[in-house]
């Protein structure tokens, strides 16, 4: 992996996408969302605005790299060269997300527990059919975007600052999961932690291939499993609540 030569526009970037909007996210946006009712136009403006604000700050980062005749490979857009150890990391990642979703749905008090946590935690989840196929687009913005922003930007950034050792890789890859998970407080304090996890073992595999491709797929996947898995199990708590018209 190149290590590249920050500008002043990296530090713009990282401060504004790292810490900036995290915090405002955390500290003003999630909270005014658990106490906001939201009917489907809420929902889909929510998907829209966030994936479009989600491509927005990708086009900064991209117009920051092409302006510093970067290799955009070096950002992850690229095959790169797949290790036994990438495989294993995958493979791990894939058996840890599959064993937390049984986990959470293996008796119907955990379901209960879950769609609880859901409708408190996360009041902006897909309930109808409708809802789904436009969080799609969300699912889809939020894979390709933020392994983007958190993986391919912000672990070249901390390679940058770290310099090429052995700790300055860790830091590289601790640091944007920390960020990452912190903007995910909203989901509660168990979904950080799988969060961090999860960013963790992303951020390994994108230093050792140098490639986002995959997992830009595998997060695609996983918010389009999220998504379907709420909404076919909070379809039927909506419509119970719904009055008789």
């Amino acid at each position: 992996m190149n290590e590249i030569d920050l500008g002043i526009f990296d530090h713009i970037l990282l401060f504004l996408l790292g810490i900036v909007l995290p915090v405002l996210a955390v500290f003003q946006s999630q909270v005014e969302m658990k106490t906001m009712k939201f009917d489907t136009v809420m929902k889909k403006q929510v998907y829209y605005g966030n994936g479009v604000f989600q491509w927005i700050c990708v086009g900064l980062i991209l117009l920051t790299w092409w302006g510093n005749n970067r290799l955009f490979a070096d950002l992850g857009f690229q095959v790169g060269t797949w290790t036994p150890t990438a495989w294993l990391l995958m493979a791990i990642f894939l058996a840890l997300y599959l064993f937390d979703v049984w986990w959470e749905l293996r008796n119907s008090t955990k379901i209960l527990e879950t769609k609880t946590k859901w409708l408190k935690e996360i009041p902006i989840l897909p309930t109808t059919f409708e809802e789904f196929k436009h969080f799609l687009f969300v699912a889809f913005s939020a894979g390709v975007c933020e392994e983007i922003i958190f993986r391919g930007f912000f672990i070249q950034y901390f390679l940058a600052v770290n310099e090429n050792n052995e700790l300055g890789n860790w830091l590289a890859i601790i640091i944007p999961a920390c960020m990452f998970a912190f903007g995910h407080l909203y989901q509660g304090e168990k979904a950080v932690m799988k969060i961090l996890l999860m960013a963790i073992l992303f951020g390994w595999i994108f230093l050792l291939t140098n490639s986002l491709l995959l997992l830009i797929f595998i997060h695609f996947l996983v918010d389009v499993l999220g998504g379907y898995l709420a909404y076919s199990l909070l379809k039927n708590e909506i419509r119970e609540e719904m009055p008789d018209l």
